[in-house]
């Protein structure tokens, strides 16, 4: 059947039917609450399983962020992030060339830029087709509430919610994962959670606590004492905009418009440090004639812009807030950046030539269109963090000077590759000229997040792939979309093992887990050389959280003598615990690298191979 953008509506439409119905109890193998791209992945991957899902969520929509303007996904190292999130950029490259059909310029096909951006509802589009192709196993509980977590002996059983209505639901399930950006089943269940910075003492953090760096710099600036605080990095939206005048919709000034909270921006342009749009707000230019706006860092060289769309201080209620003061800070939100749009377009201060720049740009007449052609989510880049089984941190980032990597995980379900780069928690202060609070953007080696870290302390049947247990400077590598849905993948699969073996999630098969990863090409170990279309991909993957080699190559091609090949073999059976049934597979003489790991890989996985290619439980 062909899927049309009505048919696509119509299923929507059907899923989501009983978000308006006062149901009494629903009950399910695996129970979601966040429509998150990470509570999507974890939904699609237990359902592709088998299992039976309902997947829940405050808002009207699903996507998240990513349906709500954050559409250039943050990868440096693409090779970091396969799995789910690769099918997805797949379905975005098929979803422009359809588009571009018959036009042999391709221009959207190429903007998409294979497949890794993309406009809002192209987004959204994609992940309602994910949905709805897993044949009725997913189920859609949207606009409800979440009022409170049942919990006997330290086991969530259940969640109770409520619609617009206040009709309440009891959601039953062997498994829940909370999705959502802030952690809140988790911290209605009882689990440990954190807000704000960890000092730099506590785990040993170069980077930790309050901080003061120019952008890209390396050196910590008078002021940064590295104290703990309950500061949260800002937050800002992911504006839409065009300008194709047959699509421009007129941004107009805001209700509650303040021209006091751009004095920073005014006094660059002022000096003239600051004469072009660009000078002030990030613009990623989209498929389909649209522009992605986001908050600008200050430059190093040049220190504007002084503040941008990231509004700081404001959002630090935000993590444990409730819905509805959440909803007063959205808007406080919304107004400020929507008024420096305003400002950068219609301020008499703010020249002439510089306002024409900024009013080429205006909303999207298709983007958003029960919201005034703005996001319905504000991104929100940091909410709680769970203490998990495993507490990732900046230290996780070093280097291992006899592997010549970070460290090998053998319990890896993701890669980090991002920079450690959160936001300003301070607004601007001209004491500290250059720099804001808290904006950091420190690069290191890609590296590996354990299981442990989706697993709270003390709370047993709960996942938790988004607001996962990290400090706060590595959450800043972690928290990228693409990693959250790589996390929410891990936590599909892990519920369904627990389930199908009758054990507590933090005691799923990890080595089995992650061999169902690996062979729909997700990432657990970092190779620069190995793509996801390539043969020996999950023998690598799986290998290399064992050690396999040392260093970021796979070097398949390479051809390794027998004194090499056992001292392989020794590494793997050092962090797999045991190689005993690979001793027999060891050549005589040389061997391609190769044919050596997929011998490896077959003698120590066995059958499980079978199970994670079939996807059947």
């Amino acid at each position: 059947m062909t899927v049309t953008r009505r048919t696509l509506l119509q299923a929507s439409a059907a899923l989501a039917l009983g978000a308006s119905a006062p149901l009494a109890k629903q009950k399910t193998d695996v129970a979601i609450y966040g429509a998150t791209p990470g509570g999507i992945a974890a939904a699609v991957a237990a359902a592709r399983l088998g299992r039976t899902v309902l997947l829940c969520a405050l808002e009207d929509h699903i996507g998240g962020i990513v349906s709500n303007g954050l559409t250039n996904a943050d990868i440096g190292k693409r090779p970091a992030v396969g799995g789910l999130f690769y099918e997805f950029t797949r379905r975005v490259v098929r979803y422009y060339e359809e588009m571009d059909l018959g036009n042999p310029a391709q221009p959207n096909v190429k903007l998409c830029r294979d497949g890794y951006w993309y406009e809002a509802n192209a987004a959204e589009r994609i992940f309602q087709k994910m949905i709805a192709g897993e044949q009725g196993r997913i189920r859609l509980l949207l606009s409800h509430e979440l009022k409170r977590a049942m919990v006997t002996d330290n086991r969530l059983n259940a969640m109770v919610l409520e619609n617009g209505q206040g009709a309440p639901v009891e959601v039953e399930a062997a498994v829940f994962i909370d999705a959502t950006y802030e952690g809140d089943l988790a911290a209605m269940a009882g689990a440990p959670l954190r807000t704000g910075r960890e000092g730099r003492s506590e785990y040993n953090e170069p980077h930790a606590g309050r901080i003061y760096m120019k952008f890209r710099g390396t050196e910590l600036l008078p002021g940064s004492t590295g104290e703990a605080d309950n500061a949260t990095q800002s937050y800002c939206f992911r504006f839409h905009v065009t300008n194709l005048p047959a699509k421009r919709v007129p941004i107009e000034k805001p209700q509650g418009y303040n021209r006091d909270d751009y004095r920073w921006v005014l006094e660059d342009v002022r000096a003239g440090r600051a004469t072009k749009f660009r000078d002030i707000i990030q613009v990623y230019p989209m498929p389909n004639g649209r522009f992605e706006l986001n908050s600008d860092h200050v430059n190093p060289e040049t220190g504007v812009p002084k503040e941008s769309l990231d509004l700081a201080e404001v959002c630090w209620e935000w993590p444990t807030a409730t819905p509805a003061r959440r909803r007063e800070i959205y808007q406080r939100y919304l107004t400020h950046n929507v008024g420096m749009l305003w400002l950068l377009q219609n301020d008499p201060e703010v020249p002439q030539a510089m306002r024409e720049d900024a009013r080429q740009y205006g909303w999207h007449r298709d983007e958003w269109t029960a919201n005034g052609h703005m996001p319905r989510q504000v991104y929100v880049r940091q909410g709680r963090r769970i203490l998990g089984d495993y507490v990732l941190t900046e230290r996780d980032a070093e280097l291992d000077p006899e592997l010549e990597r970070t460290r090998v995980r053998p319990d890896s379900i993701a890669v980090i590759e991002w920079a450690f780069d959160p936001h300003a928690h301070h607004r601007y202060d001209p004491a500290h000229p250059g720099v804001r609070e808290g904006y950091v953007f420190v690069d290191h080696a890609p590296f590996q997040v354990p299981y442990g870290v989706l697993a709270p302390r003390r709370i047993d049947g709960l996942l938790v792939p988004v607001a996962c247990s990290c400090s706060h400077v590595a959450y800043n590598a972690l928290r990228m979309e693409p990693v959250f849905m790589a996390l929410g993948e891990a936590c599909g699969i892990g519920a369904h093992l627990a389930i199908r073996d009758k054990v507590p999630v933090r005691r799923a098969p990890v080595a089995e887990l992650q061999a169902m990863l690996v062979e729909r090409r997700g990432v657990i170990t970092y190779y620069e050389d190995l793509a996801f279309t390539d043969p020996a991909f999950a023998a690598f993957q799986w290998l290399g959280a064992r050690g396999l080699n040392p260093g970021y190559k796979a070097e398949k091609s390479r051809r390794i003598s027998r004194a090499e090949a056992e001292a392989k073999l020794a590494r793997i059976a050092k962090y797999n615990g045991k190689a005993d049934g690979a001793a027999g597979v060891l050549p005589d003489g040389p061997v391609g690298l190769e044919e050596f790991a997929a011998r490896v890989y077959q003698a120590l996985r066995g059958g499980s191979q079978r199970t994670a290619a079939s996807g059947q439980p």
